[in-house]
This record gives C-alpha cells, sequence and structure tokens, in this order.
C-alpha cells in the first residue's frame, strides 16, 4: 500500500488528496501551518508544523512514507521569504532522508520562473535556466538540492496556475491596474497540476527528473487578458499597453514530455469561468 506525504498541504495538495481518495490511495498525510483553517478531510492526516522546521519534518516523513509531493510557498514571516520558504526546506529534507537512510519518490512543484527568456522562445525540457531575479535563483537552488535528496525525484515547473479562488488577474484588470505587453504567457489549470500529480503517484514508470507543466497553447499577454476580460464584462481598449516586457519574461513552454507521459489534459487551453 502507497504512503504519500505532502509537504506544504495548500489547494494543490487537497487536490491532489482528493484524487488519490478516488483512486484508492487511504495512507496520507500532510503538513500545514495551520490545519485547524482546513476543511478537516477524513482521508487525510493533518499535521501542524513548518516547512522550515527539522523536528516537524521528522515528523512528517518516515520510513512508512513511499511519496513525498513537495508544494512549498514563499515563507512571508521571514526576511527572505524565498530563501526559507524554498531552499531551507529542500536541505532540511535533504539532510533527513539522507542521515536516515530514507530514500522516497519525491514528487516537487515548482515553476517556468527558473527561465528568463525574453523573445518568446520555445521552451522545453533541455532549455537552459539562467534566473536573473532573486525570486528564480531561490527557485532553482531549491530544485538542486531536491534533485540530490533521493534516487527517484521529478521537479514539475508549472507556468501560471489558474483556478477556482486564483483570482488576482482578475482583480488586477478589474482595478485596471494591468498594462497590456506583447509577451507571451503560459496558463496551467490548478486540477490539471493536481491531475498530473496523482497520475505520476499512479504510474512510477513514468516519473522523470523534470516536466514542464503547462497547457497546449502559449498565449499573447493580450489575448490571455482577453479572455478573462470577456469573462469579467471588461474593455480592454482602455488599458495602458508598454513594448517594455516585464519581469515574468516572454517565451512559449512546450508540454512535449507531459503529453508522451500519457496524461491528458483536462484544460489543454486557457478558458476562465
Amino acid at each position: 500500500m502507497t504512503t504519500v506525504a505532502f509537504l506544504g498541504y495548500g489547494d494543490i495538495a487537497e487536490r491532489t488528496s482528493v484524487l488519490l481518495q478516488f483512486a484508492g490511495v487511504t495512507q496520507m498525510r500532510g503538513m500545514c501551518r495551520t490545519p485547524e483553517n482546513k476543511s478537516n478531510p477524513a482521508h487525510i492526516e493533518l499535521i501542524a508544523g513548518d516547512a522550515g522546521n527539522a523536528p516537524d519534518l521528522e515528523r512528517l516523513i518516515d520510513a512508512d512514507v513511499d511519496v513525498v509531493v513537495i508544494t512549498l510557498t514563499p515563507n512571508r514571516s521571514k526576511e527572505d521569504s524565498y530563501f526559507s520558504g524554498y531552499v531551507l526546506p529542500c536541505r532540511l529534507l535533504q539532510h533527513q532522508l539522507q542521515s536516515q537512510g530514507l530514500n522516497p519518490r519525491i514528487i516537487y512543484v515548482s515553476s517556468t520562473g527558473v527561465y528568463d527568456q525574453r523573445e518568446g522562445e520555445w521552451i522545453d525540457e533541455t532549455s537552459p535556466a539562467e534566473p536573473r531575479d532573486h525570486y528564480g535563483k531561490m527557485l532553482l537552488q531549491a530544485e538542486q538540492v531536491i534533485s540530490s535528496a533521493a534516487d527517484h525525484v521529478s521537479v514539475l515547473r508549472c507556468s501560471g496556475i489558474y483556478g477556482p479562488n486564483r483570482t488576482r488577474l482578475a482583480e488586477m484588470l478589474i482595478a485596471g491596474e494591468a498594462t497590456i505587453t506583447p509577451a507571451w504567457t503560459n496558463r496551467i489549470h490548478a486540477d490539471d497540476v493536481a491531475g498530473f500529480i496523482s497520475y505520476l503517484i499512479q504510474h512510477p514508470e513514468q516519473q522523470q527528473p523534470l516536466f514542464l507543466v503547462s497547457d497546449d497553447e502559449p498565449l499573447r499577454q493580450e489575448d490571455a487578458y482577453g479572455r478573462l476580460a470577456e469573462r469579467l464584462g471588461v474593455d480592454l481598449s482602455t488599458y495602458p499597453r508598454s513594448d517594455e516586457i516585464g519581469r515574468r519574461g516572454s517565451k512559449r513552454i512546450s508540454n512535449r514530455l507531459l503529453r508522451a507521459s500519457g496524461y491528458q489534459l483536462q484544460h489543454p487551453t486557457y478558458t476562465p469561468r
């Protein structure tokens, strides 16, 4: 019987745990800072803890755990939120696993923010990740640490995740705070991030060191904004425009390896609801 531990039990982990429950996985545990704020799901044991605290990690992950799913977030309570939220937990987990002789499969959720390409280049798993900003550098450092923590590690670099309760872009459009640029953007629905994690857990033979997790259709920023603006009843023609590419760059993400794994996207194109 497979035992799955979720380090960081947020939206993606919760969606994944529900899918695994339907698939018959009954041994699951998850750690987050405030389990009392969750809906108290009966199918998973929730543990209060901090990913940056070694004793908490030891309570979550022991010799019974077969798969560790890691979905970290910045630790806003610390001065360097990306180091303490991503790099430090990965270092602590790496040390724990190696010192205790544990070797679970690991699925680590990262971001395409590690790519700094700015000319609309196509990006796949062979493309160089050379981030310039601190955010990207910390994400890449965490990936490098966790990739050496066990024999079978998959890093999932996700493009912009959208779905229920992810309202930042809608809030920007409604407030008139968005600027339209010629940049290429990429999206993936939260259901597909969770779906792909669940798929890899159930199909370990498909696990690869790196996957780019994105849908089938990179979009110009204006096209992506336009689909959401239509849904919101907002007129994009009134928004400011700039030829300057922002911090996220301009790139087109190929999901070739994801599709080759046999996973079927539930949301192959960006369709905000």
